[in-house]
């Protein structure tokens, strides 16, 4: 099944030139993605959030041609909101449910590997710097 999207895309950071960079960055990166058909974008001037945080939007709207991309497409760029432009009703074929499903758990096994590890990293650093601080 294709869905028609419309994507919104939040980068956060600074200096200003940096975010609006990387913001056209990962419209070129959307762009050259493989099942992914860019109709429109729109990036907004990055406006100033804090003291030195600066904030721009990209406004997408785009043909995605599967379920299972259009799950790697919300887990690959965190969109900040999504709407499916073209349909009331969603019908998915069972077969393309399944992979879907299947890469979400795959990504988060993956996250969850990545948070054990940092985990230890983090528990063997505190007990390193509590003996290195009995030792003094």
């Amino acid at each position: 099944m294709v869905f028609t999207i419309r994507a919104i895309i939040e980068v956060l950071g600074f200096p200003e030139e940096h975010v609006k960079e990387v913001t056209q960055k990962v419209v070129e990166k959307i762009k050259s993605e493989d099942r992914i058909n860019l109709i429109n974008s729109k990036i907004s001037e990055p406006e100033k959030v804090k003291e030195k945080f600066f904030s721009c939007f990209a406004e997408l709207e785009m043909k995605i041609h599967d379920f299972s991309k259009l799950l790697g497409f919300c887990f690959d760029y965190l969109p900040s909101s999504l709407e499916i432009l073209d349909t009331e009703k969603i019908t998915i074929p069972a077969r393309e449910f399944h992979l879907a499903i299947s890469e979400i758990l795959d990504i988060l096994h993956n996250y969850n590997i990545t948070v054990n590890n940092l985990s230890a990293r983090l528990k063997h650093l505190e007990k390193n710097e509590v003996t290195k601080t009995d030792a003094s």
